[in-house]
């Protein structure tokens, strides 16, 4: 899914704006009485193969209310927080150290979206093309956050340059001017080792394509190596009807195998979904969430280990909303994923 921001909060969507209200939502305090918890987070315990489940809450982590008034909705706090930075957007750009602590404090993991932009202007950035990143345009602005990253400490995954294999972002190879695959490895890697060089050894780097496309560059082709890449994603949403003309309901294996096989063939590194979420249009969002979280995952994709929700409302845009929350039904059934043992795990 693109990548936009409203300043000082990153925005996602195809390019689009996003919009937080919905007269189907449900919020925290509507849906208190329904919790189905029977005993606190802390004393629950956890599945074997213990899944980690998160979240891109609107408007978090700047404001770490939301974060709260997340967990108090679905039941428990995420054990992961992501977000998304740009690399122009004052305020924004800025490596920040007070929102990991705030994120850490709640007993989750900060997964930061990093992306090489600007979030204005679209996917022609030619100040932004790969090849600028590779001749080292960028090499000051990498190097501050490396230096910043490895001063607090903190642990993090660093979710660089995401859904590369699209072509709604300036760093996708066929898009801005950029050349092919080997294009963009180049980039990763010069990106990773200035890292290394300043000792940002608390930073967990995440390669995060988009579901595949016959018609896009393959995984194999965007991989920088297991040496640059500690972790692998894959972004998957089912978009329901909720643009007629493009999208159907989907389940998740109908989204994401083709997806798996690819990556599973390609590296044994942990595997998380990055982003995914479903739309209200088209199907039983609250049965796609059982179906998916509590049935396909745990039988389908063994190498999963974290799934992070995408928690934003987009139906004034033309396209669907994600939240958790956007109806009753769907709520419910995703405080039971919530409550599963399945889903008690943590990232380190």
């Amino acid at each position: 899914m693109g990548v936009v921001f409203i300043a000082p909060v990153l925005v996602i969507g195809l390019v689009l704006l996003w919009s937080a209200t919905d007269t189907r939502g449900v919020t925290a305090e509507q849906s208190a009485e329904e919790d189905p918890r029977s005993v606190p987070h802390e004393a629950r315990k956890p599945h074997p193969r213990s899944i980690a489940l998160g979240a891109f809450i609107d408007r978090a982590p700047e404001n770490p209310a939301k974060i709260d008034e997340f967990a108090n909705m679905v039941g428990t706090q995420p054990s992961v927080v992501m977000w998304y930075q740009d690399w122009a957007t004052p305020g924004v750009k800025e490596f920040d150290c007070v929102r990991m602590d705030e994120v850490a404090a709640r007993g989750a993991m900060p997964v930061i979206t990093w992306e090489p932009y600007d979030w204005t202007q679209g996917a022609n950035q030619p100040q932004y093309a790969l090849r600028e990143i590779v001749d080292g345009r960028y090499d000051n602005h990498v190097r501050s956050w490396a230096r910043d990253a490895a001063a607090c400490g903190e642990p993090f995954y660093l979710r660089f340059a995401h859904e590369m294999n699209g072509d709604w972002y300036p760093w996708s190879p066929g898009v801005n001017g950029n050349a092919g695959a080997a294009e963009y490895v180049a980039a990763w890697k010069r990106v990773h080792n200035i890292f290394e060089e300043e000792g940002a050894t608390n930073v967990r780097w995440v390669w995060s394509p988009n579901v595949t496309d016959p018609s896009r560059p393959s995984y194999a082709s965007l991989y920088p190596g297991d040496e640059y890449v500690d972790w692998v994603a894959i972004d998957a949403y089912n978009w329901g009807t909720s643009q007629p003309s493009r999208h159907i309901w989907q389940t998740l294996p109908e989204i994401f195998d083709d997806s798996y096989e690819e990556m599973d063939a390609l590296t044994d590194k942990p595997m998380m979904v990055g982003e995914t979420a479903s739309a209200e249009l088209g199907g039983d969002k609250a049965a796609w969430i059982r179906q998916t979280f509590l049935t396909d995952i745990p039988s389908s994709y063994r190498q999963v280990r974290a799934v992070i929700w995408f928690h934003r409302n987009n139906v004034a845009y033309g396209q669907a909303d994600w939240r958790v929350n956007s109806s009753k039904a769907a709520l419910k059934a995703y405080r039971e994923v919530v409550s599963s043992p399945l889903y008690q795990g943590r990232l380190r």
